[in-house]
């Protein structure tokens, strides 16, 4: 549990336009919460602010006009009810994700699990910028991975076997463009396939299979004043090792960055590839230890 000094100096408050009021930010895991934590958070409204919740760009629930007198009060209620504070400053922030595979047709990442491990083990962690994670199960990026810190995004990369019927209901279902039935055969343009796996859901004849599946990864967005899309590091790396690049990126931010600077600030200074070898220098210096 968090003592409260401690949550209120990491978490801290969001001042309001009207002199003497904050809002309280609450803290989801992938946007999900409780009916239970819902109410608790409602009722939490009621006695400290003026009956009203706000869902944020970020997933969190935000508890507004809270007299500044009072957020120690609040605070302390929020922690032992079990809810989590969101995070505020130069800190990996809260992690932001879709429905994943769990419960969207299109998915084909777990986003719910892979979410929940970033928040417990590195959500609040001091860095040198403020640094925004975001998870999407597919390539229709919902949760705009490219436009964060770090971002990943389900993906499948197709492979043709020799069952092809030239039936094109695979082609018919790519958005992309990206296959094409000519001359008794199928092909793949890698340069449009965006790994949607929706080729390989439709082929009636099992011709199309996943050759690889897992996450791309891309690094270096943000918007803001200085709006910068990230990059795409890695085309597919396996979902079990999600975290373990996630990791890999993080060190190697803190080996290259300098204060204040995000993630896309440290690429555009030294370039991509520097910032990519740090990281599977950094991939490589954890799996020797």
């Amino acid at each position: 549990m968090i003592d409260q000094a401690s949550a209120i100096k990491q978490h801290g408050t969001i001042e309001q336009l009207q002199p003497g009021f904050a809002a309280v930010r609450i803290r989801t895991i992938a946007g999900n919460m409780t009916s239970d934590q819902f109410r608790t958070a409602a009722g939490l409204a009621d006695k400290y602010g003026r009956g009203q919740l706000h869902i944020t760009t970020r997933q969190s629930v935000e508890i507004h006009w809270v007299q500044t007198g009072q957020l120690a009060a609040a605070f302390r209620e929020l922690l032992a009810a079990g809810l989590l504070l969101a995070v505020r400053g130069r800190r990996i922030m809260t992690v932001i994700a879709c429905p994943g595979k769990a419960l969207c047709r299109r998915g084909l990442g777990d986003t719910a699990d892979l979410a929940a491990q970033l928040n417990a083990g590195m959500v609040g962690q001091e860095l040198a910028g403020k640094t925004k994670i975001a998870v999407s199960g597919c390539p229709s990026a919902c949760a705009k991975p490219q436009i964060n810190d770090i971002g990943l995004h389900g993906v499948i990369l197709p492979a043709v076997t020799g069952n092809c019927s030239l039936c094109n209901l695979c082609g018919q279902n790519c958005n992309s463009q990206a296959i094409e039935v000519r001359e008794n055969n199928l092909s793949i343009d890698r340069d449009k396939c965006a790994g949607c796996g929706q080729c390989v859901k439709h082929c009636p004849h099992q011709a199309l299979t996943a050759q690889k599946q897992g996450f791309a990864v891309y690094v270096g967005g943000k918007i803001g004043k200085k709006p910068l899309l990230g990059v795409k590091v890695f085309a597919v790396i396996p979902e079990q090792d999600a975290l373990g690049y996630v990791q890999a990126i993080l060190n190697a931010y803190r080996q290259l960055s300098l204060q204040g600077e995000r993630i896309g600030d440290v690429i555009q200074r030294i370039g991509l590839p520097p910032f990519r070898q740090e990281i599977i220098r950094q991939q490589a210096k954890a799996s020797e230890g």
